[in-house]
């Protein structure tokens, strides 16, 4: 172990729920609305704090709320790589959760989580059901309980989805909608009503996939409009495409293979108009998002107007990144075109000279190493938010005589420090990539990494030891009449170090 728990002793604390918890509440106009709380990560917080000071078990560095299912395999559990992560890097000695089931519902998970706590000397404390992993004289009995908790978790998780799935076979016979923990884009709250603004958007997308524009394009013009999902979160090509598929367009749903009428659900298209947009998007492309097949594409800018430049074929046939004027790039000037090969050429010269200089390579890694100097008040900086947090907590329940504190502050303040702690935690996830730098660094020979490495490992490596690489436009002519030479200095690269 790397400490005993006690004064001293690091923690990371995970809470999770598998949905949100839903409140109807009725506004000012009359209308009842569901909100979203986060009462139950924010119940389990407090207990993990609470339960930690009472007994004198050390200090909470940082607790991380997600809200992810811990049995459905493939689930993005960025809480739980946060938590893992914290301990890889040295940041806390142990995790810490409210009931095991927070932590994980499959056993196979679950082994490969305590092995990883034991790999770092590091241990695992579950309130509810009393399991500490510190202590290895009782690590058969230990393992033992985790494996009898987990297997009835994971138990009642397969039982929970048989129950769903019959039910979700049984609204689809009769024709209801299925009451998610979202409305679609374009329907109400009820599921089945219009919203007038989000329908007109739908129809406005499907005239210009019909006409030939991409789904990226158009997301990204939302993104630039404001518009964002029924969920509130920016639009992306994949998400737009998934929408406009949907049979819900139709006021139809689809399940297991069969395909009925929505009852008292209006539709947002005419069957034979949202045909023809599944026809269109179903001809343009099968890929879920852009796939870079060139080294610089969208990572080199114009030297003229700093747009991005993409890959096409403009010269001779030849690859060739371009400056290109689209919907997406109104302000691109079109002006500029280099030669891929050429380009590519010279910035792997460069980046080859970069990280066989083990010096600039090491004070870049430093600048995204989790010990770089930003860390550490990064890390108080999480530790008094959540501190406040929980005086906030407090002054909502007060002891009595106290006056309590209104609940739309606390929720206004609550929701403030959950957008700091975010911010926070997005700048702790950038100095994870020093990870990437390390291995380059261990390496005994940077140059045959490189030329041994893929593409996408490549451009990675580009984008995290660059500033820029801008591509300048085309100087003076060549000396030799006819022949159009290609100059070396056109490409600036700018590295970190």
């Amino acid at each position: 172990m790397r400490a005993e728990p006690g004064e001293g002793f690091r923690w990371i604390g995970l809470a999770r729920r598998s949905a949100y918890n839903r409140k109807r509440v009725r506004g000012d106009d009359g209308v009842e609305r569901v909100v979203l709380t986060e009462d139950s990560t924010g119940r389990q917080e407090e207990s993990i704090f609470s339960y930690v000071e009472k007994h004198k078990m050390g200090v909470i560095v940082d607790v991380f709320p997600e809200i992810a299912s811990a049995y459905k395999k493939g689930a993005k559990r960025n809480g739980l790589d946060d938590a893992l992560e914290a301990i890889r890097s040295g940041k806390a000695d142990g995790i810490i959760v409210w009931k095991l089931d927070r932590l994980c519902r499959r056993k196979g998970d679950m082994r490969r989580i305590i092995a990883f706590l034991e790999e770092q000397e590091a241990c695992l404390f579950s309130i509810i059901e009393g399991i500490d992993t510190s202590d290895p004289a009782k690590k058969e009995v230990t393992d033992l309980i985790i494996n009898v908790y987990t297997g009835a978790a994971e138990a009642e998780s397969r039982s929970i989805g048989q129950r769903v799935s019959h039910m979700q076979a049984d609204r689809h016979a009769k024709g209801l909608v299925w009451m998610g923990k979202s409305r679609g884009f374009g329907h109400a709250e009820d599921r089945k009503a219009l919203v007038d603004e989000e329908v007109e958007l739908l129809h406005e997308a499907g005239t210009r996939l019909i006409a030939g524009e991409a789904a990226n394009a158009i997301a990204e013009d939302w993104r630039t409009r404001g518009i964002t999902t029924a969920e509130g979160n920016p639009w992306r090509g994949d998400v737009l495409r998934r929408t406009l598929l949907s049979p819900r367009m139709v006021a139809k749903r689809d399940y297991m293979g069969k395909r009925r009428n929505l009852v008292g659900v209006e539709p947002i298209f005419e069957a034979e108009d949202w045909e023809r947009i599944c026809f269109a998007i179903n001809k343009r492309t099968h890929r879920s998002g852009p796939q870079e097949l060139h080294l610089l594409s969208n990572l080199a800018r114009c030297g003229i107007c700093q747009a991005a430049l993409t890959s096409s074929k403009p010269q001779q046939c030849k690859d060739a990144y371009t400056c290109k004027k689209r919907a997406s790039k109104r302000n691109a000037c079109g002006k500029l075109s280099v030669v891929a090969d050429y380009a590519d050429a010279r910035v792997t010269e460069e980046i080859l000279a970069f990280i066989c200089d083990h010096e600039r390579l090491e004070a870049v890694f430093r600048q995204y190493s989790a010990d770089g100097p930003e860390a550490a008040v990064i890390e108080a900086r999480l530790v008094e938010l959540a501190a406040n947090k929980r005086r906030l907590g407090h002054a909502l329940n007060p002891p009595a005589g106290v006056p309590p504190m209104e609940l739309a502050d606390y929720y206004e303040q609550v929701a403030d420090i959950e957008e700091k702690r975010a911010r926070l935690r997005d700048r702790q996830a950038v100095t994870r990539e020093g990870r990437f730098l390390q291995d380059l660094l261990d390496a005994e020979d940077p140059a045959q990494e490189w030329e041994t490495r893929g593409l996408l490992w490549k451009r990675k490596l580009l984008d995290l030891v660059t500033k820029s690489i801008v591509i300048e436009p085309r100087g003076k002519a060549s000396v030799t009449p006819g022949v159009n030479a290609f100059d070396p200095s056109r490409v600036k690269v700018a590295f970190l170090a």
